[in-house]
């Protein structure tokens, strides 16, 4: 009992310290327009603000696995959500475009070069490879539970002010504050992995002499701290893109629903206030609900790139729905399709990452692979913001449609990498059965 409620305490901090980092990089999520403004960008600059922030995947996330892999991951992690707190700051400074290019670097470090991969491997080692889809859903549950709390904690920071302007600088004094305390909550909570690892090694381990330790940990250091050698080992198997692949179509799909804020205001003419509160419903809601359902139905069907493939055929059919020449649309109906796509994405964010068991990858790899992984599967930050957003600039409310085009044609690509999954868990079951015959 006591280990569950230190399961859950762990659980609730990690799913806090994430939502916190993420919010104020992607303040467009919720308010576009009013961010827009505070910024003095445009759509194509808002779009190319991600752009740079996406290049923290590319460039700080290979690295910052490799190095959760092979130091110590809490330090990494903590610092990760006391740096957010201190580039918030630093933001409202000199909120122009500009600064804020410079900032959104910042961001990038701290949460995709610090927090991220040490995040995915200290939720994997939490669990049995049984109980992936369980975790990983919790893990999501928990993230989208103080996305709603945090979110609507700066909500309400920004709805106190009369001005756009106002409202923003509020919500990101708002995130900075919960920053700071939720570094000293991952501080108290979070255990160390040295420790952990002491006290699960073997006895022979355990008490032998000092200097054979020394020795020891001084070999193991030295065999685990070649980061090229590792990279164009990792980077040789197959699981790692396929796995990249997977969380490509996932995110790539979020992203697009993101756009249906800009949809609801710019050809639904609904007001920015309600937009904002459906943005909030739409990204973190509908995630404490699919989230622990997909993650639930990953374990017992034992194949999370199978829930993937009913996502992203569920994906298909609503897309092409927006997509048919209608008479006329409600507002109602495009909420309650788009609260049904971010439902079935979350579905597939507590099934993704499962995929690294399914696809075969050892655990002592799980940051070092999904740091490269990370590169290809949240590459869209690095184009797709700034392609939609100079198709919103040039192409109007006809940009809607080449977005929509855009996503079935890779989910459809993701289908191809789900079933290759599949394909690869099979062949690596059989070849485990058979090297087990042989060895009787």
């Amino acid at each position: 009992m006591k280990q569950k409620i230190k399961l859950v305490i762990t659980m609730l901090v990690l799913g806090a310290c994430w939502a916190v980092v993420y919010l104020v990089p992607f303040l467009q999520y919720t308010w576009y327009d009013p961010f827009k403004e505070f910024i003095g960008g445009t759509n194509t600059q808002l779009g190319l603000l991600l752009t740079i922030y996406g290049f923290g995947n590319v460039f700080g996330a290979p690295i910052g696995g490799w190095m959760a892999d092979r130091f110590n991951y809490k330090i990494i992690y903590v610092l990760s959500v006391f740096l957010n707190g201190v580039f918030a700051i630093l933001f409202l400074v000199h909120p122009t475009y500009g600064f804020a290019v410079v900032m959104w670097i910042g961001f990038a470090i701290a949460s995709l070069f610090f927090n991220y991969p040490a995040h995915i491997k200290i939720v994997r080692e939490l669990a049995s490879d049984e109980n992936q889809g369980k975790i990983f859903g919790f893990n999501e549950t928990s993230i989208g539970l103080f996305n709603v709390i945090i979110s609507s904690a700066m909500m309400f920071a920004f709805t106190k002010f009369a001005t756009n302007v106002g409202g923003i600088r509020a919500a990101v004094i708002c995130n900075a504050i919960i920053s700071f305390a939720l570094t000293i909550l991952a501080i108290i909570v979070l255990e160390n992995p040295a420790k952990k690892k002491a006290e699960n090694a073997p006895e022979a381990i355990k008490y032998e002499s000092p200097v054979a330790s020394e020795e020891a940990v001084l070999k193991d250091n030295k065999e685990k701290k070649n980061f090229f050698a590792d990279f164009k080992e990792i980077a040789k198997q197959p699981a790692t893109w396929l796995v990249a692949v997977s969380i490509f179509a996932v995110y790539s799909f979020m992203t697009t629903l993101t756009y249906f804020t800009p949809y609801f205001t710019q050809v639904m003419g609904i007001t920015v206030t309600f937009t904002g509160w459906a943005a909030i419903a739409r990204q973190y809601g509908m995630q404490i609900v699919g989230a622990p359902i997909g993650g639930v139905i990953t374990d017992r069907l034992k194949s999370p790139s199978k829930v993937l493939i009913v996502v992203y055929i569920i994906g298909l059919a609503g897309l092409i729905y927006m997509l048919v020449p209608k008479a006329s649309i409600t507002v109602p109906t495009v909420i309650i399709i788009t609260l049904a796509l971010s439902f079935f994405v979350y579905i597939g964010r507590g099934a993704y990452y499962a995929t690294l068991t399914e696809a075969g990858v050892p655990r002592e790899l799980s940051a070092s692979t999904i740091g490269i992984a990370a590169a290809v599967g949240f590459s869209p930050d690095l184009f797709q913001f700034t392609l939609f957003g100079y198709w919103l600039d040039t192409q109007g409310n006809k940009a809607f449609n080449y977005i929509f085009i855009y996503q079935i044609i890779v989910l459809g690509i993701g289908i191809l990498a789900a079933l290759a999954i599949i394909k690869m868990s099979k062949k690596n079951k059989e070849l485990e059965s058979k090297v087990q015959l042989e060895t009787k």
